[in-house]
């Protein structure tokens, strides 16, 4: 089994749109939750996040400062054209998804091209993204892979000129080559002749 580090997982994130109160004791319409320990509170992990929005919470009147939060449950929620009118007036975004929810809701045929175009756009950036993903790992791999066999070739030249210096003989050397880096007879005299020949 093969362990990963903890920063590639991905965030996990529920979003519950609700048309009843699951929190009638609360006042606000938006909540969010995480995993915390009961009694000390401490958090469990950040990547999982529940967000609630309990649309008969909804204020009947937009304040001026409304955040988008708001704004976009009010969107969801929202069932004549002045509504969603007033709300694509208050945001770009919404502005967009509005215009997007006419072109849609048009006909079934223009609907079923909207989804298409929106899931191959999907489909296409996770691919990209795994893509670039899966390069930069290898890349990696093959850089550490690269380093060892460096590494590993310097050891060996080390051990040979070292001894060569000290007047070790020539077979001795090869001896130690095979024990020490776990070679054949025949790949320690390789080594032995790439190293001797270049000095």
């Amino acid at each position: 089994m093969r362990v990963e580090d903890y920063s590639v997982l991905k965030k996990c994130v529920s979003i519950s749109i609700l048309d009843f109160k699951l929190l009638p004791e609360e006042p606000e319409f938006y909540s969010c939750f995480h995993l915390r320990e009961d009694t000390r509170h401490t958090l469990y992990t950040d990547k999982m996040e529940f967000h609630v929005l309990e649309l008969p919470k909804l204020p009947k009147e937009l304040k001026e400062e409304a955040s988008d939060i708001l704004l976009w449950a009010k969107l969801i929620n929202a069932e004549r054209k002045e509504e969603f009118d007033m709300l694509a007036s208050k945001n770009k975004y919404i502005k967009s998804a509005y215009e997007q929810l006419r072109v849609i809701s048009q006909s079934t045929e223009k609907r079923l091209e909207y989804e298409a175009r929106e899931k191959a756009i999907r489909d296409h950036n996770q691919m990209m993204y795994e893509a670039r993903s899966e390069g930069l790992k290898q890349g990696i791999e093959q850089g550490i892979e690269q380093g060892m066999k460096q590494g590993i070739k310097r050891g060996m030249q080390a051990l040979i000129l070292d001894n060569l210096d000290e007047g070790v003989p020539k077979e001795r050397i090869l001896s130690k080559l095979q024990k020490h880096f776990t070679l054949t007879k025949q790949q320690a005299e390789q080594y032995y002749q790439e190293f001797t020949v270049k000095e």
